[in-house]
């Protein structure tokens, strides 16, 4: 009995002492604030590019129908002609600002000044440097110095090539046609002077992946002809250089870029191009489409309406993944939107105001809860943001605070 009395008590203290527990920790759940839930902007859409001209997917979404290469071209840009446009070089811009490269050969190659001709032996790497007053140095040739006046031509043997570093060359750094040093500010800038079609070997399989040439030939052959065009249209001949090798003109990488089948299909369509009016077109492309184009001036500010980049249908690009929906749309706290954007503050609203044919979003406006908003392109947003394509609708919804805060823009 005197057992089974002490197991009864020490029950009875353990059950008000669990009593007592329970009572603060009610209270405490009581006194401490719940955690709110925090605003966040969801952006769900579909495409990946500007969306102006021709999608690459669709464009291999066609070739894979069978169709041929002038009637995918003339799908994405309406009314265009496809003529022969002549043989010509173009200047690429490589680097800019430069103090120092080193320059190499395999081929007996040639330095060249303002009249005066350095030779190199194959093989020999050259350090190429600003010397001030315009002038640029050349070391480790033979002679193993010298100074050369103006832009100095770095000029392989006949069909060879030039590769260029910031101390060795590097394979994947090697060109056809010349390095041209160009004294600018204290400094270099290095510009591949190159045949159109050696430029655009390095071009094609940086813009669209060249295995899609061995079932959709005819894909690599329209990329060849719009990145032609695109070429043409947008050279500035009085310039330094004429183009860029990266998105703000064609992504190109040089001979080590180059791939049989892209090149092949640069080979087939051999100084092919489109015009309108008997002018090269500025021939846009970008992934995917997301089932439609969109007019140019509804995309980039300021460009005038064009007739061969109007709005199309494209249900042709149903092979990326990106064409009916993103599969991971970026979502956005309110405080991480309002400080990405500078609104001083949280974001209390995304509206979008106005659409194209598409409906890509042309202009959108982004209020504060402090009242203060800011209009911005859609374009400019998507850049600003990240964002895959400006067609997208923006979702507001609320969320704990432990899974905002691993959201881009959350911090």
């Amino acid at each position: 009995m005197r057992r089974r009395r002490a197991h009864t008590t020490a029950l009875a203290a353990l059950g008000a002492c669990a009593a007592a527990l329970a009572a603060a920790a009610t209270s405490a759940s009581a006194q401490a604030p719940a955690a709110r839930d925090v605003t966040v902007f969801t952006f769900q859409g579909r495409g990946w590019g500007h969306g102006v001209g021709m999608s690459q997917y669709g464009a291999r979404g066609q070739a894979l129908a069978g169709r041929g290469a002038g009637a995918i071209l003339r799908h994405y840009y309406r009314g265009v002609t496809l003529r022969t446009a002549p043989t010509r070089r173009v200047k690429v811009l490589l680097a800019q600002g430069e103090r120092s490269v080193a320059v190499s050969s395999p081929r007996p190659w040639r330095a060249i000044g303002a009249g005066r001709v350095v030779r190199l032996p194959a093989g020999a790497t050259v350090t190429v440097r600003a010397a001030g007053g315009g002038r640029v140095a050349v070391r480790g040739g033979r002679p193993r110095a010298a100074v050369l006046a103006g832009t100095v031509r770095l000029v392989p043997a006949r069909r060879g090539s030039v590769a260029w570093g910031e101390r060795a060359p590097r394979s994947d750094q090697r060109y056809r046609g010349e390095l041209r040093a160009v004294p600018s500010g204290g400094g270099l800038d290095l510009v591949n002077a190159v045949g159109l079609e050696d430029y655009l070997k390095g071009v094609v399989p940086r813009e669209m992946p060249a295995p899609w040439g061995d079932d959709a030939p005819a894909a690599l052959r329209v990329q060849a002809i719009a990145a032609r065009s695109y070429a043409l249209a947008t050279m500035k001949p009085t310039a330094v250089y004429d183009l860029f090798d990266d998105d703000r003109s064609q992504t190109y990488g040089g001979i080590a870029s180059e791939d049989r089948r892209s090149t092949r299909a640069v080979a087939s369509t051999r100084n092919t191009v489109l015009t309108y009016g008997g002018k090269v077109i500025t021939a846009y492309f970008f992934s995917t489409s997301g089932g439609r184009t969109e007019n140019v001036e509804n995309v980039f500010a300021g460009s005038p309406p064009r007739p061969y980049l109007v709005s199309v249908p494209d249900p042709y690009d149903r092979g990326s993944p990106y064409h009916a929906s993103w599969p991971d749309p970026p979502s956005f706290t309110a405080a991480g939107l309002g400080r990405i954007l500078g609104l001083g503050g949280p974001a209390a609203t995304v509206d979008v105001l106005s659409r194209g044919v598409s409906p890509r979003a042309r202009q959108v406006r982004i209020t504060a809860r402090s009242g203060r908003s800011v209009v911005v392109s859609g374009i400019e947003l998507r850049s600003t943001l990240g964002l895959r394509d400006t067609w997208f609708r923006v979702i507001e919804r609320a969320m704990p605070p432990a899974a905002a805060e691993r959201l881009v823009g959350s911090s």
